[in-house]
């Protein structure tokens, strides 16, 4: 402080000479807008002039040491006292006793006053008390909104009766310099309480919980003048406190070590907030106070009598929460936890939801199923009745086409007209066969198979079946291709049906490849087998349908070979497409199977129709 006096001017400052200094200091009070503040500039500039000083907070019967003079002496009687007494407040019925909660006090021989009352600390105390306290003290109480707040001890070697009125009116002014910074940490808190519930309510549940977590604790160690703050939530189902976020203001080894963690025993079976200094820690005590903290503050969090989370708090400073500020916190924790549970019911829902959306789907496609197996079975058995009308008739036809060939011979318009007829009853044998085979239930029983034998024998069967000189069919295999799930029959049905419909889209002749490979889906193998043309090629309209039963682009199609091929790799689990090939030429179908053993239906194949064989031409 500026123009302060001399070492030996300030042990002969009485009188006016003392008046003036606490003016002075005063005036440096009035600016102070913290209870902390205000007792740090009125502490140091009472020591700037000779005077020890300690301020007691009185509180419900007992009192506790809010502020003293760092002098070395004076810390080491406090360590002494505080050992001695634990967790305990002193009894301040000493003070009621004497009068000093209402009138101000000149204690002649200090030393000799305090003795009496200080007999819990030992030999230790007293000696601890003989070093630290000087000869005389002046012991004022504290008023502040009308009532005493707590008292403030001025000790000094050399302290008259003259100096009282001057060390009293000082004690009036710290007491308004009090009132003031309440008012001010009070209101302080009261907006970091509407801010912080205006956060809140505007995040919504939606909202990332670690960062408005983050915001709220940068709040709540800011209202309580706090280095650190950490949230936990109460998981009921584990009994266990979980970290949310990492937490305000630390970020090192303990947040690792606390990031789950039992109710601690200092908060069992008790629910109001808990300050206490690292010292008294049950566990853990040396990892925390390596932390660099002092004074913790321990919060538990009720909704509704429940537990829902604790709110910690760290202070570098050897400074104790005091009641005012675990209320604030308190507060606050409150409304932090009312969000981790508006948390928690939103994502709750959304799992029922979730839950009960995946449950209506798994109905909704198990129904499609069934319709989807009523509707074939409706069809296969119209298909089996029509088979069996129509195929007898077909019979007598190519009987008949026989017998007129071998008894007439034919020639000119007549052996034309012969011909057709033959030509398109084998087609309506054809329709018939495909639909017979579209409508039919398989048996599909899937077992690792070799794949290359497949693809080659269905290359095979395709080409016998055509008699296209100018197209030719490559096969592309991987040098090493392991044996895959399927069954084989009808993957080879499958592949004859896609090679035929590739060899019939190039009626000018070309190549069709068919390429075997392993395509991995994250860590999961799956078969991948593509059938690629150089054809005329599709629309994209057209491509979209190419799967439906009866959709064809050919004069003689019956539109069921590509729809039988989708059926065969659904019940594999598989996936079928068709794509343009990017030069423009042709398509691509793609076949892909996964790797299990399951399969989308099995059921028995029923009797299938005898197939009218055509006469030979």
């Amino acid at each position: 402080m500026a123009g302060a006096p001399t070492s030996d001017a300030r042990a002969a400052l009485h009188g006016d000479g003392l008046l003036r200094a606490l003016t002075e200091i005063a005036l440096e009070v009035q600016r102070a807008r913290r209870v902390a503040d205000v007792l740090a500039v009125a502490g140091a500039g009472l020591e700037a002039i000779d005077f020890d000083v300690a301020v007691l907070v009185l509180d419900a019967g007992t009192y506790d040491v809010r502020y003293l003079s760092p002098r070395s002496e004076l810390k080491a009687l406090a360590t002494v006292m505080e050992a001695a007494l634990g967790d305990r407040r002193w009894d301040a019925s000493w003070m009621a006793a004497t009068g000093v909660l209402h009138a101000s006090q000149v204690v002649g021989d200090l030393k000799g006053a305090v003795a009496g009352w200080m007999g819990e600390a030992g030999v230790a105390g007293q000696e601890a008390m003989a070093r630290a306290l000087k000869a005389r003290a002046l012991v004022a109480p504290l008023n502040v909104g009308g009532r005493v707040w707590g008292v403030i001890v001025f000790m000094r070697e050399l302290l008259s009766e003259d100096d009282a009125g001057a060390l009293n009116l000082f004690a009036l002014q710290l007491g308004s310099a009090l009132e003031v910074a309440l008012g001010f940490e009070r209101l302080e808190h009261r907006t970091a309480e509407l801010e912080l519930a205006h956060q809140l309510a505007v995040a919504g549940p939606r909202a990332d919980i670690r960062v408005l977590t983050l915001r709220a604790l940068e709040t709540v160690c800011r209202t309580t003048q706090s280095n650190a703050g950490v949230l936990h939530r109460f998981d009921p189902d584990t009994d266990m406190y979980e970290l949310v976020g990492d937490g305000y203001g630390y970020q090192g080894p303990l947040l690792e070590a606390f990031r789950r963690f039992p109710p601690p025993e200092q908060l069992v079976g008790n629910a109001r907030p808990l300050a206490l200094p690292v010292r008294a820690l049950a566990t853990s005590e040396k990892e925390v106070a390596a932390a660099g903290f002092k004074h913790l503050a321990l919060l538990p969090l009720n909704i509704e009598g429940k537990r829902a989370g604790m709110l910690t708090l760290g202070r570098i400073a050897d400074e104790a929460y005091g009641d005012n500020e675990l209320y604030s916190a308190e507060i606050l924790g409150v409304q932090m936890a009312s969000q981790l549970e508006r948390a928690r019911l939103y994502d709750d829902t959304n799992r029922l939801f979730g839950d009960l959306k995946m449950s209506y789907d798994e109905l909704a496609r198990t129904q499609a199923e069934l319709v989807r197996h009523e509707r074939l079975a409706a069809l296969g058995e119209l298909a089996a009745v029509m088979a069996h009308e129509v195929r007898n008739p077909l019979g007598v036809i190519f009987n008949s086409l026989t017998t007129l060939k071998r008894l007439i011979r034919l020639e000119g318009d007549a052996e034309m007209l012969i011909n057709i007829v033959g030509e398109e009853a084998d087609r309506l044998n054809r329709i018939v066969g495909d639909l017979l085979d579209f409508v039919r239930p398989y048996e599909l029983v899937k077992r690792p198979i070799a794949i290359e034998p497949v693809v080659v024998s269905a290359v095979d069967s395709a080409a016998q079946s055509l008699s296209q000189a100018n197209v030719k069919v490559v096969t592309e295999f991987p040098a090493e291709l392991p044996p895959f799930p399927a069954d084989a029959h009808l993957l080879k049905q499958a592949l004859v049906n896609l090679i035929v419909n590739a060899i019939q889209a190039m009626p000018k002749g070309g190549t069709v490849t068919v390429r075997a490979a392993i395509e991995l889906r994250g860590k999961v193998a799956w078969l991948k087998l593509d059938v690629r043309d150089q054809g005329v090629g599709l629309t994209p309209r057209a491509v979209e349908r190419i799967f439906q039963p009866f959709f064809t682009t050919k004069a003689t199609g019956t539109g069921l070979g590509l729809a039988v091929v989708k059926r065969i790799i659904e019940a594999h689990l598989g996936e079928v497409s068709a794509a343009a090939n990017e030069d423009g030429a042709g398509l691509t179908f793609t076949v892909r199977l996964p790797p299990g053993l399951e399969t989308r239906e099995a059921v028995v194949t029923p009797a299938r129709v005898p197939a009218v064989r055509p006469p030979a031409r």
